[in-house]
């Protein structure tokens, strides 16, 4: 069984709730409430894992690329 996170629970438990009311009332209010709490759920999630490597750089480029203006007024 998965360990229960606090946290986790505690904001699917307010986004729950949030979306009960943008569902009632459909205010502004309400649906700024649900769009925060959707963001702290992603917070509170598991962050996806990332690769050993990380970013890559950019790759470097051998000679100057000059833009061609022909036909530009």
């Amino acid at each position: 069984m998965a360990k229960v996170n606090p946290r986790l629970e505690a904001a699917r438990q307010v986004y729950r709730e949030a979306l009960d009311a943008a569902r009632a009332q459909p205010t502004p209010e309400a649906w700024a409430r649900l769009l925060a709490a959707g963001k702290d759920l992603s917070a509170a999630e598991e962050p996806r894992t990332r690769s050993r490597r990380g970013r890559r750089p950019a790759p470097k480029l051998d000679e100057a690329v000059e833009p061609n203006l022909e036909g530009i007024e």
